[in-house]
């Protein structure tokens, strides 16, 4: 699956993230009878070697942990009210997920 399967037109400008999150049938990559609406975002920092948590809000499956190297963050929704806090040691960002649209199931 790409990227382009599971998002249209992802944006992130400071904080906000505006888009489209498509409905997925069935995302096995992430887990094994995953659908629903995806996000994924690249935070360049993990690729630099730095340690980045991230915390899922009002998350019903898997709502936080730490990126690897790559630094691909790839989460489920339910809402575009949801928010992905990122930290690095002392720092943290809130991304704002409201400007993004979830496509319904067909």
């Amino acid at each position: 699956m790409n990227v382009t399967d599971i998002q249209d037109n992802i944006q992130l400008k400071e904080n906000k993230v505006t888009g489209t999150s498509k409905y997925v049938e069935s995302f096995s990559q992430f887990s094994k009878s995953a659908k629903g609406n995806f996000l994924a975002v690249k935070c360049e920092e993990a690729t630099k070697g730095e340690t980045i948590n991230w915390e899922l809000s009002e998350a019903k499956t898997k709502g936080k942990g730490t990126l690897d190297e790559d630094g691909i963050l790839v989460v489920q929704l339910h809402s575009n009210t949801q928010t992905i806090t990122l930290k690095n040691g002392d720092t943290s960002k809130v991304l704002d997920l409201t400007g993004l649209t979830l496509s319904p199931s067909e």
